[in-house]
C-alpha cells in the first residue's frame, strides 16, 4: 500500500466512504483533484491528505443533497477562509452551509467543547453568529475530520 502523504483512488473512497465511481467521477467533473508534484497532476490518481479531509467534507454537503459542484466550490471557500489550521484547543469546528444567490456559501465556525455560543472563525477576532432564519446545513468538521484521521490511521497502517 502507498502510504506517504498521498492514496490512490480506491483508498480515498474507502476512507471517505463513497464508492469507486463517485471517486472517479468527481476526478472527471474537477469535483476534487490529484496530488501535484513539481507543478503537474499525477497520473496514478494519488490524492494529498487535503484532498482527502476535503472529500470528505464534499461528501458531507452531498449526502445533504447539494450538488457535487456546489459542494466543491463551497468546500474550496471554507478551506480558503481556514487554511488548514487544526481545532483551537477545547474548540469543536462546523461549518454553517447556507444557500446564498443560487450557490452555497459556507461558514468556518467555532464553539467550545462543551457547548454554548458559535463563533464565525477559528482564531482571534472571532464574533458570535446568529443562525440564519432560513434554510442552513451545519457540518461537524472537528468530528468528520476525526473519522477521517482514524480511517486512514487504520488502513494505512498508523
Amino acid at each position: 500500500m502507498q502510504w506517504r502523504g498521498q492514496v490512490p483512488n480506491s483508498e480515498l473512497a474507502e476512507i471517505v466512504g463513497v464508492d469507486l465511481d463517485t471517486v472517479n467521477n468527481w476526478v472527471r467533473y474537477n469535483i476534487i483533484h490529484r496530488a501535484r508534484l513539481g507543478g503537474r497532476q499525477l497520473r496514478s490518481r494519488l490524492f494529498s491528505t487535503k484532498e482527502i479531509y476535503k472529500t470528505a467534507l464534499i461528501r458531507e454537503l452531498v449526502q445533504l443533497g447539494i450538488p457535487p459542484s456546489s459542494a466543491s466550490e463551497a468546500v474550496d471557500a471554507l478551506w480558503e477562509e481556514w487554511r488548514g489550521t487544526g481545532a483551537p484547543k477545547g474548540q469543536k469546528v462546523y461549518a454553517v452551509v447556507v444557500p446564498t444567490k443560487g450557490k452555497w456559501t459556507a461558514l468556518l465556525c467555532s464553539q467550545g467543547s462543551s457547548g454554548g455560543p458559535l463563533y464565525h472563525g477559528v482564531g482571534s477576532g472571532r464574533v458570535q453568529i446568529e443562525l440564519p432564519k432560513h434554510t442552513f446545513a451545519v457540518i461537524p468538521i472537528s468530528d468528520v475530520f476525526e473519522c477521517v484521521s482514524r480511517k486512514m490511521s487504520s488502513l494505512l497502517g498508523g
